[in-house]
């Protein structure tokens, strides 16, 4: 589109009447450059920085912190038009709410609805996830927990603990942990066998990036069975397409009744949960012959079986007898060599000849039931992993050259706290 000024239009302007001048003849040019410059695309107008704000919540129909609850539905209204992410997978109620509860928006409301009465006398805790975003940026309103009692006091009992691969010592992320009254105190009868993972969980939560959990205002006259698997479509129990590693405490926790503590932040109050990863392997022991003495490294290897964690007054060990663990010397392709130790306090040296150069890593694999291997457990027998650790310090292994490292190994072990 434009405006286009022809020779002719100029030489019957001309030709008329009217007296031009100079000045007069280019002004014609200068409004038809104005015309053509009309035609462009107008630029968008600098809207300022993204909204990285979450809604806020405005009004709710249950409000925090509630006692003597009789309710059928809880509705949220926020600041702003929303949308649900997935409610079934990422809104999480402990205990949970009865079969049949929906979850709708109304304008910018938030309504949650259970078809039937919630348990008497019992805190719920409400767990969003990523349930709610904003409409237009998509920012997820994160953190919220929204608690209220169906009976006249909120439960004030608490459990934290880690998740932890057996066989790194990091915690594992967004894990499933679930917890089995030992007495079912609605229904009567004892709550805990095997199977307990099949069915949905009276309290369950999320581990966070460092494997941690908490679970918060439980009943503290019940002890609980605790237990943690991969859950991909978050319904806080084993589906059938979710055969995976379990894992699990052998006994029984009472929750910590601490009302007044709120911000302690990741606490060690139970023992770590071992979950093992489904794709991982055991390392193999390598058939492997020494190099020549021209081409090959030597090392000098000696390490102390700990002796703590408590000993006698008389300076004797209180538990002179002490679970194996294997020592392991580890190169790119697989363990070179492995030497047993289950003597506390004592003292070992080797050495290695015709290594092939490179870096090596020493393990120790804690071999709980003393068959000398490092064993994955099984949920279904009750035997769980076994764990191992790691030096800090590589070792580099040159030719010609002989390489001496030391490494006193804890006798109690920090990734499942057992005593060896």
């Amino acid at each position: 589109m434009g405006a286009v000024v022809s020779l002719e239009a100029v030489k019957m302007m001309q030709k008329s009447q009217f007296w031009c001048s100079v000045p007069s003849f280019s002004s014609i040019f200068l409004l038809a450059s104005l015309a053509v410059g009309s035609c462009a695309l107008p630029a968008a107008p600098n809207g300022g920085p993204r909204d990285q704000k979450p809604p806020d919540i405005e009004e709710a129909s249950i409000r925090q912190g509630s006692v003597n609850v009789s309710a059928l539905e809880a509705s949220w209204k926020f600041d702003e038009y929303v949308v649900l992410s997935s409610p079934q997978q990422n809104f999480v109620s402990s205990p949970p709410l009865p079969s049949g509860t929906t979850y709708e928006l109304r304008s910018k409301t938030f309504i949650v609805t259970w078809p039937e009465p919630l348990l008497e006398n019992s805190t719920y805790v409400f767990q969003w996830g990523n349930t709610i975003r904003d409409l237009h940026e998509g920012n997820v309103l994160k953190g919220i927990q929204w608690v209220f009692s169906t009976g006249n006091a909120l439960d004030s009992g608490e459990i934290q603990g880690q998740v932890v691969d057996p066989w790194t010592g990091k915690g594992i992320k967004d894990a499933a942990v679930c917890l089995y009254p030992a007495q079912d105190h609605w229904r009567g009868g004892d709550a805990i066998s095997d199977s307990c993972v099949f069915q949905v969980a009276n309290y369950a939560t999320r581990t966070n990036d460092s494997g941690y959990y908490t679970f918060s205002f439980l009943r503290t006259d019940t002890a609980y069975a605790i237990r943690a698997f991969a859950d991909a479509d978050g319904n806080n129990k084993l589906s059938p397409g979710e055969l995976t590693p379990i894992g699990f405490l052998t006994d029984t926790w009472r929750p910590w009744d601490s009302p007044w503590q709120t911000n302690w932040g990741p606490v060690d109050y139970v023992p770590p949960i071992l979950l093992m990863d489904q794709k991982a392997k055991a390392d193999s022991l390598l058939a492997w012959e020494p190099w020549g003495a021209d081409s090959s490294g030597t090392l000098k290897l000696s390490w102390t079986h700990g002796c703590g964690p408590r000993q006698a007054v008389d300076g004797e060990l209180s538990y002179p007898e002490g679970l194996p663990f294997i020592l392991q010397l580890k190169g790119k392709t697989g363990i070179y060599s492995e030497w047993p130790s289950d003597r506390p306090c004592a003292e070992h040296t080797e050495v290695l000849t015709g290594l092939p150069p490179g870096s090596y890593t020493l393990q120790a694999v804690y071999d709980c039931n003393a068959n000398g291997i490092l064993d994955a457990g099984d949920y279904w027998s009750g035997q769980g992993p076994e764990t191992r650790i790691f030096a800090t310090e590589k070792i580099e292994i040159k030719a010609n050259w002989e390489v001496e490292t030391h490494w006193e190994l804890p006798r109690n072990n920090p990734i499942s706290w057992e005593f060896h």
